[in-house]
């Protein structure tokens, strides 16, 4: 499936006081494009490039104007935010308040570290706090967030990608009694404390309500272009349809075989479906839909097994590398393969115009570029990139597929999820790339076929210890001691490496007298962990599953 552009975010207006998007791309001025006139201003050195605003952590910040939160009940603040890796703290993301001499003096904000929102009507010693239970929680740097803050009556709920990350019901503060309805100092990017720090990083997408967001209209501003490919796959599928893409033009839409009975203006959605994360949505994308004009369904697969069975005859993988969809953008079927032209050319000839021949660009990178199939996940057995809480959300879910398709592409021993600092690439100690300017892997697209508008970017750094060729050696060493001779059946062994603690992990059922000669060969490389071996009864209870 071919995706050309993501769907844009959420346009909630019902109750906006102010939004910036942050789009400019020069000037001193952040837009209101709200349609209440509230343009922000921007103090210091600021850097636009139309995808958010850059702030410098030494003097950037945007003045909001005055009076914003006047005669609130109730309020959300909802924005998009990337965290340098370098950020210090203490910091605020916004502050919406007042001051007295270098203190807060009644206010609202958010920050990173820890993660939390803060109300106070006068300074720190009077602040309620929205925070997770797990007060060190901190987010993730070196890739997007987005964070949102609702407050009606007693409730205030901290959210992260659309997920709910804390909640209080003891919140006894206002908006509009901060300062009595006069707050003066409305910053983003700049702490209401002149001892903090700037903000350092970009935001763009800043909006204020003079009201609570649902939930779903939380998930729907944060996440919705997410959720909206796997929704959009669900009607697909669900409906009979050849693809589903996005048109850069009029949005998302919908591809039937060309003879297709049913009523392609009234889709039904899949009953009782839910997302990955067990998530029901309030409502569904509305595609445009469309026959194609060429091919059923029954014609695909024909053309599909054709080029298949000319480029990989009797089921022959080895010779040559073959990727084979349909383009619904394009109605065409679409075929990459590193075949030669005198094996290609005949099905170019019999299906002109129905089918496009591409080289295999996945497989074969750039000169110097690794592949998701090969030496990473193949070679090193490193474990795939993921936040330590798991996936809560489709937006962080892709974010750590893209930081694992930046290692495997740039040929790194391991990505990892630092709870300090966010993502983690880790290289070979006698990498000779460039770490600071990692490459992005041509054509990756999300599992639903998305194309990221952003990529995250993480810290970096060499093993202080290890080249890849060490570690398959250490790997090589502890299987032919566990596994004597090949013998799998007497212990069970698993071997990764550990980026964090720069370690290979050795996680088997051997008792000490078969792993202590590892550890003395290779101290503080070699971590055992000790697994238990399988009884009978799970083996058997095994072999009934894969029967």
């Amino acid at each position: 499936m071919l995706t050309t552009a993501a769907p844009a975010q959420a346009e909630i207006t019902d109750g906006l006081l102010l939004r910036y998007k942050l789009d400019e791309t020069s000037g001193t001025v952040a837009h209101d494009s709200s349609g209440h006139d509230r343009d922000g201003t921007v103090n210091g050195t600021a850097g636009w490039d139309g995808d958010g605003m850059a702030f410098n952590g030494s003097n950037t910040y945007v003045k909001m104007p005055n009076n914003i939160m006047a005669g609130l009940n109730s309020i959300t603040v909802t924005f998009d935010v990337w965290i340098d890796p370098t950020m210090g703290k203490p910091y605020f993301f916004y502050g919406l308040g007042n001051t007295s001499g270098s203190n807060g003096d009644g206010y609202l904000f958010t920050t990173g570290n820890t993660f939390r929102t803060s109300v106070s009507m006068t300074d720190y010693t009077a602040k309620q706090d929205i925070k997770p239970s797990d007060t060190s929680y901190q987010l993730a740097r070196g890739m997007w967030k987005h964070v949102t803050y609702t407050q009606t009556g007693n409730t205030g709920i901290l959210f992260e990608n659309g997920v709910e990350k804390a909640r209080s019901t003891n919140v006894t503060i206002a908006p509009g009694a901060i300062g009595g309805g006069t707050t003066t100092a409305n910053y983003l990017g700049r702490s209401l404390y002149s001892s903090d720090l700037y903000f350092k990083g970009r935001m763009r997408d800043f909006r204020v309500y003079n009201r609570a967001l649902s939930t779903s209209e939380v998930q729907a501003v944060a996440t919705g272009t997410e959720q909206q490919w796997e929704q959009l796959q669900a009607l697909a599928s669900h409906n009979g349809a050849l693809a589903a893409f996005e048109d850069p033009d009029i949005g998302p839409v919908v591809i039937f075989p060309s003879d297709y009975t049913g009523d392609i203006d009234d889709l039904q959605t899949p009953p009782d479906w839910t997302n990955e994360f067990g998530q029901t949505p309030t409502d569904w994308p509305t595609p445009t839909t469309a026959k194609s004009p060429q091919f059923t369904l029954d014609q695909i697969t024909d053309l599909q097994d054709a080029v298949t069975a000319q480029i990989q005859p009797d089921g022959d993988t080895s010779t040559y590398q073959l990727n084979v969809f349909y383009d619904g953008m394009h109605d065409r079927v679409v075929a990459q393969t590193d075949a030669p032209a005198s094996v290609t050319d005949p099905l170019a000839t019999q299906y002109a115009g129905k089918l496009v021949l591409e080289g295999y660009a996945f497989q074969y990178p750039a000169t110097g570029k690794c592949t998701p199939e090969n030496r990473t996940s193949g070679s090193v057995l490193s474990r795939q990139a993921a936040p330590e809480a798991g996936f809560k959300d489709a937006l962080t879910k892709l974010q750590w597929q893209q930081v694992q398709a930046l290692a495997d592409y740039n040929c790194a021993l391991a990505a990892f999820d630092d709870p300090a600092i966010g993502p983690v690439v880790i290289f070979p100690s006698d990498y000779t790339g460039n770490i600071d300017d990692l490459q992005k892997p041509p054509g990756w697209t999300s599992e639903y076929g998305e194309i990221p508008a952003d990529w995250p970017t993480p810290t970096t750094a060499k093993s202080p210890q290890f080249t890849l060729d060490q570690i398959t050696e250490i790997q090589d060493a502890v299987i032919r001691e566990v596994s004597a001779d090949g013998d799998t059946t007497a212990y069970s062994v698993g071997i990764h490496y550990d980026g964090i603690h720069d370690r290979v992990v050795v996680e088997t059922d051997a008792p000490a007298s078969v792993t202590d000669p590892l550890l003395t060969a290779y101290p503080d490389r070699i971590v055992i962990e000790t697994v238990t071996a399988p009884t009978p009864a799970d083996t058997a209870d095994s072999e009934e599953l894969d029967a």
